[in-house]
């Protein structure tokens, strides 16, 4: 079957909502809400019972106009999906085996795979593969359905652009293929980016050969391929293996277009050499290591610097328990301490945890060894140790560490005349003196303070604490009179509200997907009310919600907005034009001036007395809005009392500014003495003149 004739791949709403990566019951409020003419939610194409069957391409277009959903790859995960949901009566390992050689040879021949006949692209790949390292076995267990995949390495191409980002689509699924041979030893992001980053900045010209001596792992060769200019050429050697995990690396590395030269014959065993330019790169565990003790770990990387000559270093992630802490293994610790005196070990930079996936609590390490400047006597060499357990790995941090490492691989002057941000250097005699612990005190890293703007804005805040606190305590002229009279007689908010002086409005139902931060009409709802956050904090679109809310009402200055669930809470909508969102309702006054209701002292009075409030135990809120006692003045008393409260309204919000002020400018001072960059002159002494 060509590929115009392929049968289209359907969906259904779970699988759309898993895609889409929102929640199930979000595709089902898109299909009822988008079904008019402009744009409507595609209809199902199939209906298996009470099944509905979406066509995936459909949907992506659908979902790409309308801007929805949570997956900016959506198209490139529905091709994948398709072609992993095949029916077909092979092992999963080797549907994925296959879907990876196929992308790799469609990167190395450049066309399009379902125009070639099974036969042909076998030819293909015999020429592209003449010693069976990588591809052969795997398309040719692909067996009849070979062309059938090939289609789909098709679609999969081009939903992600280009072969090597649909490649690297079915490698980030790794965590769900039950495979633990790749998973289980990928590094996040983060440790990555370092380790890439600080090889290319180690290497020292483009000749440089880039050297992973185990046979499988492949992250952070493709992390550095990113880290290089795109016009780079890099060269890479990994380990010899013919397993599973190894032939995938290898068809990884073709993708990517990385050259490979092969290992020694031997091996990375006892007696192996590199007689170029080299940066060791790798990590531990590997998919080829996970087995390993301490004793392995470091019988290795000491096998490594042993070759390692003039022009070579070594940039190696590992678990901090092996390359920093104290070791329970005599063996390890003689090993680690041979490392350290041998003079390769450079650097020791500790890492926080969270930087391996499948094992969040392992702290890692980061290793960087250099070849033995024969300059500098053994007795004045140096290591540096850098902590950053509770340092997030940001772009800045990284380039912090290569500029420490850099200085630290270098010649003994560079070292000196280099200002660490992270690091300090040890003498390596002391350390091995200590137990060869590798373990340095965090450094805690602050921005340098410019002392003409720190004193700038000790003025600037200076001026608004001056400003804030004059309305706080100036000028409050509040005159009361006490008179002694009997306990008012409070009517209730049914009754108000059944004379029309009081109306009670619910609030919009409103989809949780139409709120965004900072939205252009704010939105008013229990976490507004019960201070979880500002109000203005969250809001709506205007037009989405004139256009989905027809119904939908905005608040009026003055209107009291309240909620009985999860708890009782209760505020004033000042200026108006909100939009309620349901539980929350609107307590609205119909004449403030007629009727003596000021909205802030009905609110004040309802929240001081705790009317809505939720007895222990209870499933719904305390009295009903109904039984609720409102309070009334006069009505020549209105202009006064809202005069008053507006007055002591705008007095707290000038307090609470007022605090924040001081907040600024008491760190901006701390950050100014500390660093040096500002001191306190004592305040000027009063002198009186006599005579």
């Amino acid at each position: 079957m060509r590929e115009s004739e392929q049968s289209p791949l359907l969906l259904t709403r779970p699988d759309i909502a898993k895609l889409a990566k929102v929640q199930r019951p979000v595709v089902t409020a898109w299909a009822q809400r988008y079904c008019g003419d402009d744009r409507p939610f595609p209809r199902p194409t199939v209906v298996d019972g009470v099944l509905d069957k979406f066509d995936a391409d459909e949907v992506v277009e659908w979902l790409r106009s309308r801007g929805l959903g949570n997956n900016i790859s959506f198209a490139e995960d529905v091709a994948i999906h398709a072609a992993l949901d095949h029916k077909t009566s092979m092992h999963p390992h080797a549907v994925i085996d296959g879907i990876t050689a196929l992308l790799a040879v469609k990167v190395m021949l450049g066309e399009r795979l379902g125009d070639l006949t099974p036969d042909d692209l076998l030819d293909e790949v015999e020429e592209l593969d003449p010693d069976n390292e990588f591809l052969c076995d795997e398309l040719e267990a692909l067996g009849d359905e070979l062309a059938t995949f090939a289609r789909y390495t098709d679609r999969m191409s081009d939903a992600a652009f280009t072969s090597v980002d649909a490649f690297e689509a079915v490698m980030a699924r790794r965590f769900r293929m039950q495979r633990p041979e790749l998973s289980d030893s990928a590094l996040g992001a983060a440790a990555l980016s370092l380790g890439a980053r600080v090889s290319v900045a180690l290497a020292e010209d483009t000749d440089t050969l880039f050297i992973d001596p185990a046979p499988a792992s492949t992250d952070l060769l493709i992390a550095l391929r990113a880290a290089l200019p795109e016009y780079a050429e890099p060269t890479v050697m990994t380990g010899g293996s013919s397993t599973p995990t190894a032939r995938l690396a290898l068809r990884r590395l073709a993708a990517h277009g990385l050259r490979r030269e092969s290992p020694p014959e031997e091996g990375f065993g006892a007696d192996f050499s590199v007689d170029r330019p080299a940066v060791f790169l790798t990590q531990y565990p590997s998919s080829s290591t996970t087995g390993y003790t301490d004793v392995d770990i470091l019988a290795e990387i000491e096998n490594i610097s042993l070759q390692m000559g003039p022009g070579q270093s070594a940039v190696i992630i590992g678990p901090a328990a092996t390359f920093a802490d104290p070791l329970r293994e005599r063996e390890a610790e003689a090993l680690r301490s041979d490392l350290l005196r041998s003079g390769h070990l450079r650097a020791v930079v500790r890492l926080s945890e969270g930087l391996l996936p499948s094992r969040p609590g392992l702290s890692m390490a980061l290793w960087v060894l250099g070849a033995v400047d024969r300059t500098i006597p053994a007795a004045a060499r140096r290591t540096v140790l850098a902590d950053l357990s509770a340092v997030e790995l940001t772009d800045d941090v990284i380039d912090g560490v290569i500029a420490d490492v850099t200085a630290a691989i270098g010649p003994w002057e560079s070292v000196r005349a280099h200002a660490f941000r992270f690091g300090h250097f040890y003498k390596t005699a002391e350390l091995l003196a200590a137990g060869g612990v590798l373990t340095a005190k965090p450094k805690v890293h602050r921005p340098p303070v410019d002392a003409g703007e720190a004193a700038a804005r000790v003025l600037e805040l200076v001026g608004a604490l001056d400003s804030a606190a004059g309305l706080v305590d100036g000028g409050l002229d509040l005159r009361v009179e006490y008179r002694t009279t009997r306990r008012p007689r409070f009517q209730t908010a049914g009754e108000l509200a059944a004379a029309k002086e009081l109306r009670v409005l619910p609030g919009n139902r409103i989809d949780a997907i139409d709120i965004e931060a900072r939205g252009s009409v704010p939105v008013i709802g229990t976490d507004e009310i019960l201070g979880r956050c500002e109000v203005g904090s969250r809001g709506i679109d205007r037009l989405t919600f004139v256009t989905d809310y027809p119904s939908g009402r905005y608040t009026e200055p003055g209107d009291i907005v309240f909620c009985t669930s999860p708890s009782f809470g209760v505020i004033v909508d000042v200026e108006g034009s909100s939009v309620v969102m349901w539980p929350a309702r609107i307590l609205r006054i119909a004449d403030v001036g007629a009727s003596g209701l000021v909205p802030e002292l009905v609110a004040r009075h309802l929240q001081s007395g705790g009317v809505g409030a939720k007895p222990p135990g209870a499933i719904r809120g305390g009295s009903a809005w109904k039984t609720w006692e409102i309070p009334r003045v006069q009505a020549d008393q209105v202009g006064a009392v809202t005069a008053a409260l507006v007055d002591l309204r705008e007095r707290r919000a000038a307090a609470r500014r007022l605090l924040g002020t001081l907040e600024d400018l008491t760190t901006t001072l701390v950050d100014g003495v500390a660093h040096g960059a500002l001191t306190v002159a004592p305040a000027p002494q009063t002198v009186t003149e006599k005579g």
